[in-house]
């Protein structure tokens, strides 16, 4: 995978007054975890983009009337449909973990005359809150709360 790259990829908008080297990808660009993580991360797009026109055909069947509904809500109890909801929810932990560790990074050093809580606390504080909303939701979707 090693190999010479574009000469002018990189080239400034204007030459600078000394050559630079030519650059090159790295030999194991394909094998990095960090490359796998990026590439997993945006495939989760796709995850999202399938859920989001199941989402419309439930509603279109909604529209339809009951034999519809009752239809569309009967083809999600398939295994297929099973897996993909899984992977569709294994897809969002990653992106939520992969969000939490990034948010304390992103905090400026002061807010006003106040410095940030340290990056764990920050962490914990997001941990617990996903998890109250779950939760919280769960118990309304159960039927527990309202």
């Amino acid at each position: 995978m090693a190999g010479p790259a574009h000469p002018d990829a990189m080239a400034p908008p204007t030459p600078g007054r000394t050559r630079t080297a030519p650059p090159q990808m790295p030999s194991s660009w394909w094998s990095t975890s960090r490359i796998r993580t990026y590439l997993l991360f945006d495939a989760t797009g796709l995850i999202y983009y399938m859920i989001g026109f199941l989402v419309l055909r439930q509603i279109w069947a909604l529209g339809n009337g009951p034999e519809a509904w009752d239809a569309a809500m009967e083809q999600l109890t398939s295994p297929f449909y099973i897996a993909f909801h899984v992977i569709t929810l294994l897809s969002l932990i990653f992106v939520g973990v992969r969000f939490f560790r990034l948010f304390p990074k992103a905090q400026p050093p002061r807010i006003g005359p106040a410095k940030p809580p340290p990056g764990g606390v920050i962490q914990a504080a997001l941990y617990l809150v996903w998890i109250g909303v779950t939760v919280l939701m769960v118990a309304i979707l159960a039927g527990g709360i309202f």
